[in-house]
C-alpha cells in the first residue's frame, strides 16, 4: 500500500500486493499514517490469496472475479478532517471502489463491520417504539383525567455549546422550560 497523491484536502493511498510496494519504496504506506492500516494490510493480503485462486481456475467468470478483486479497494482516498476534541487532523475515508465479489475479504470486513452499524441502530429504534407504545398506552387515561386541556406541539431548540458548558446550558433549559409551564394563559 502506498501513497499515490496528496493535495490539500485529500491523500490517496494505493493498496495492493508487497511485491508492488516495494517497487514504490520511497512512497509512504498507510500503516506508517494510521494504525487501521495494518487491519487493511491483513485483509489485502488475504484478497490477494483469494484472488489467486480464482485466477488459476478454468471458467472466464472465475477469471474476472479475480480481476474485480484485484482492483477491489486498490486506490483509497482520504479527506483530513479536524479532530475537535484533541486539536489535530485525522484521516477519514471519502471514496473506493469495492468488487462486491461474495468471497473478497475486504468487502466481507466492510459488509460485517455495516452489518455491525445497523444492529446498534436497531437497537436504538427498538427503544424508541417502545416509549412510543409506552405513550400511546396510557393516552386515553390523560385524555380522560384532564378533558379540558389542551394539546401544544412545541419545538424548542438551543445553540449548540462547548462541552464545558453544558451543565449550564441544561441547568438554564430546564428552568426556562418550568417557567413556561407555570405561564397563565392570556384570553
Amino acid at each position: 500500500m502506498s501513497a499515490l497523491a496528496s493535495d490539500s484536502n485529500f491523500i490517496a493511498f494505493n493498496i495492493s500486493s508487497k511485491d508492488k510496494f516495494q517497487q514504490n519504496q520511497n512512497l509512504l504506506s498507510l500503516s506508517e499514517v494510521s494504525p487501521i492500516g495494518k487491519i487493511w494490510d491483513k485483509h489485502r493480503a488475504n484478497t490477494d490469496k483469494v484472488l489467486q485462486y480464482y485466477a488459476k481456475a478454468d471458467e472466464h467468470y472465475f477469471q474476472q472475479y479475480a480481476w474485480r478483486m484485484k482492483m477491489c479497494s486498490e486506490l483509497l482516498e482520504f479527506q483530513l478532517v479536524p479532530n475537535e476534541s484533541e486539536g489535530i487532523l485525522k484521516l477519514k475515508l471519502s471514496d473506493i471502489r469495492f468488487c462486491r465479489v461474495r468471497h473478497c475479504p475486504i468487502c466481507q470486513w466492510r459488509r460485517r463491520r455495516i452489518r455491525e452499524a445497523s444492529r446498534r441502530e436497531a437497537a436504538c429504534r427498538q427503544t424508541s417504539l417502545m416509549w412510543k407504545a409506552r405513550a400511546y398506552k396510557i393516552l386515553p387515561q390523560v385524555v380522560t383525567d384532564y378533558p379540558k386541556h389542551r394539546w401544544l406541539f412545541v419545538t424548542l431548540t438551543v445553540k449548540n455549546c462547548p462541552i464545558k458548558e453544558l451543565r449550564e446550558n441544561l441547568d438554564s433549559i430546564n428552568k426556562a422550560f418550568k417557567r413556561f409551564t407555570e405561564l397563565k394563559v392570556r384570553a
